[in-house]
């Protein structure tokens, strides 16, 4: 059965409480890859589709606000693409900015714990301005204020600064071991055992 992907957060939920999420053109949409790489780019949707294996996997959501929904999502490896540009030794960190501004910077071999996507659907549909479009990070292990949505570019940084919610206070993108409020059970269950013990991408 098909599950309404942003109908049924709670409006405490919203991320754009009190807004429009912005909208933009894919036909002028390109995710670019820069920093310290070999190879440097910027991808057009079909590009991506032409370069990269897709992939769809079941994967919860959790927010910092204690609630979580489990979608399917489908997208791209985001290890595929680092393979694909080859960054330097000397750059460990990965700063992920959206097209509205919104910035995250995390260690690459963080990053990778889990098995991150580039996602560009949700439940079969293309991802909604709410949810992100036309691309996000999805990142297993980590609460949501990391999955940087309507990805701009992905840029390899030889140094850490802080994002856009850290600024704010938010330092720690840890799933916390407690119960959530799960979006369509509308009951509060715990995390899966596996969240917190990840030690590598495999």
């Amino acid at each position: 059965m098909k599950r309404e992907s942003s109908c049924r957060i709670p409006t405490f939920f919203w991320e754009y409480k009190g807004h429009k999420p912005p909208c933009h053109d894919l036909t002028e949409y390109r995710l670019s890859i820069n920093g310290e790489v070999q190879c440097k780019g910027a991808f057009t949707l079909s590009e991506l589709e032409s370069t990269f294996l897709r992939v769809e996997r079941e994967q919860p959501m959790y927010c910092v606000n204690s609630w979580r929904m489990v979608r399917l999502w489908s997208g791209f490896r985001l290890a595929h693409l680092l393979e694909w540009a080859k960054p330097k030794p000397n750059a460990p960190f990965l700063r992920a900015t959206s097209l509205g501004g919104y910035e995250d910077t995390t260690a690459i071999m963080e990053l990778l714990v889990g098995d991150p996507l580039l996602v560009t659907h949700i439940d079969g549909d293309p991802l909604s301005p709410e949810r992100g479009r036309p691309i996000r990070l999805l990142l297993p292990h980590l609460y949501q204020f990391k999955w940087v949505k309507a990805l701009s570019s992905l840029d390899i940084v030889t140094q850490y600064r802080p994002g856009t919610w850290q600024r704010v206070g938010y330092t720690d993108a840890t799933i916390l071991n407690e119960p959530h409020f799960d979006i369509d059970s509308r009951e509060k269950v715990k995390p899966e055992a596996d969240l917190f013990n990840k030690s590598d991408g495999t």
